[in-house]
């Protein structure tokens, strides 16, 4: 692999005009169907060095056999791994894996080494803004082009790999839209050997571009920053379990141990590529795995954990995928709750039925917490503004506590 954010508020954000990049698919087709999109980057900054090819941000979309356009669908947002792109799954033959799922399934781009956030950059953040390009582009786009089923329940997110970490740190981000978070062999817990995985990162990221990083980093991370501080916890899916807590998670992992399948690879010549494969999942999918599934289960996730035999290779992903779709996306999930919790840095989202806008960058992980009509919100070294689905714009100080009106404001 290193080679080789309800509903409406969101389809909102984009404007009609965009949808122009591609032509309307017909009304129904014989079999599942491969579409290439274009998705410009209008609300994040997204350069064309962090992109693996030319053009603009693009995405695959896989319709259902028999697609109908004026039948709405479930949807699966696919996320690659390091050093792909939307094409990541067309390109690993991992696409048939998914022609029997009856639901839209959108793989976007996410850079070769995205890592699917908003990059710190010595403080300035947001360029490359994967994270704002993937809630505030991608779904929005999405949900204005194709017919999505409106509930929860047929929202799913999941990813290979880098996409497992963006899957669980993305679903999140959007708790009341997505219902169901999956990483397959993900990268859940980018801090766990502390200094030493986020410098690496970084030296991985930077061979999937020109010239530096940053050209004014004082971090050895421009990711997510200093490896032991708030940027960085604010983005670990395991120090943010809690915000899954309505959900749905699948998480999965190889030990490491070779199988049957892997060696197959070795005998096939590929010894070099095996020893890589098996070090990457024992030595760091695996343990990050484990403290995802205990942050997880600790913070009282419907968690359902599955560990097999094999690396970090195609064989395993392909067993992975199989098994994640046997387990079932779509199934029911909470719809209303009236209380739960939320730990962000992000400077804008939506929660549920509110949404928050921070007067500047939080400058510390803020915890979001809803029980009934009464939302808190910790220091966040700035004001904010709350949103409620009424349309009340509640400014406060943090940390501070509002209550949330019921019906429509003014």
């Amino acid at each position: 692999m290193r080679r080789s954010l309800v509903l409406l508020v969101i389809a909102a954000l984009w404007c009609a005009g965009s949808a122009a990049a591609e032509p309307r698919p017909h009304a129904a087709v014989a079999g599942p169907r491969l579409v290439t999109i274009t998705i410009p980057a209008r609300h994040a900054s997204i350069p064309p060095k962090w992109l693996g090819h030319a053009g603009p941000p693009m995405a695959d979309v896989l319709l259902p056999a028999g697609y109908d356009a004026h039948k709405r669908y479930p949807l699966l947002f696919l996320l690659h791994g390091l050093g792909g792109s939307y094409q990541f799954y067309v390109q690993q033959g991992l696409l048939p894996d998914l022609y029997g799922l009856n639901a839209i399934v959108v793989m976007p781009d996410g850079g070769p080494a995205g890592w699917y956030a908003d990059w710190w950059n010595d403080g300035e953040r947001g360029t490359p803004g994967w994270e704002t390009y993937e809630l505030d582009d991608v779904l929005p786009a999405v949900l204005a082009r194709y017919p999505i089923l409106p509930q929860r329940r047929y929202h799913a997110i999941a990813g290979i790999s880098m996409g497992g970490l963006g899957a669980g740190y993305l679903g999140g981000r959007l708790p009341g839209f997505f219902g169901t978070v999956a990483s397959l062999s993900g990268f859940v817990d980018p801090q766990l050997l502390g200094t030493a995985v986020q410098p690496a990162m970084a030296a991985v990221t930077n061979g999937f571009v020109p010239g530096p990083l940053s050209r004014r980093d004082h971090d050895p991370v421009p990711i997510y920053g200093p490896p032991s501080g708030f940027y960085a916890d604010g983005h670990n899916p395991s120090q943010l379990a809690v915000n899954l807590r309505q959900s749905r998670v699948y998480v999965t992992t190889g030990t490491g141990i070779p199988n049957v399948a892997s060696v197959g690879v070795v005998v096939a010549g590929f010894a070099e590529e095996i020893a890589d494969a098996t070090w990457e999942e024992a030595g760091l999918i695996y343990p990050m795995s484990e403290r995802y599934y205990n942050a997880l289960n600790a913070a009282g996730v419907n968690v359902t954990y599955q560990v097999h035999s094999g690396g970090h290779d195609l064989p395993s992903f392909h067993k992975e995928l199989q098994a994640l779709l046997s387990w079932g996306l779509f199934k029911p999930v909470p719809t209303r709750p009236s209380s739960w919790t939320n730990k962000t840095v992000a400077t804008s989202g939506h929660l549920w039925d509110v949404a928050y806008r921070f007067a500047s960058p939080p400058t510390a992980v803020v915890q979001l917490r809803r029980s009934g009509t009464e939302l808190s919100i910790s220091a966040a070294g700035t004001p904010v503004t709350i949103t409620t689905a009424g349309g009340c714009a509640i400014r406060t100080a943090t940390p501070g506590t509002i209550r949330i009106p019921s019906g429509r404001c003014g």
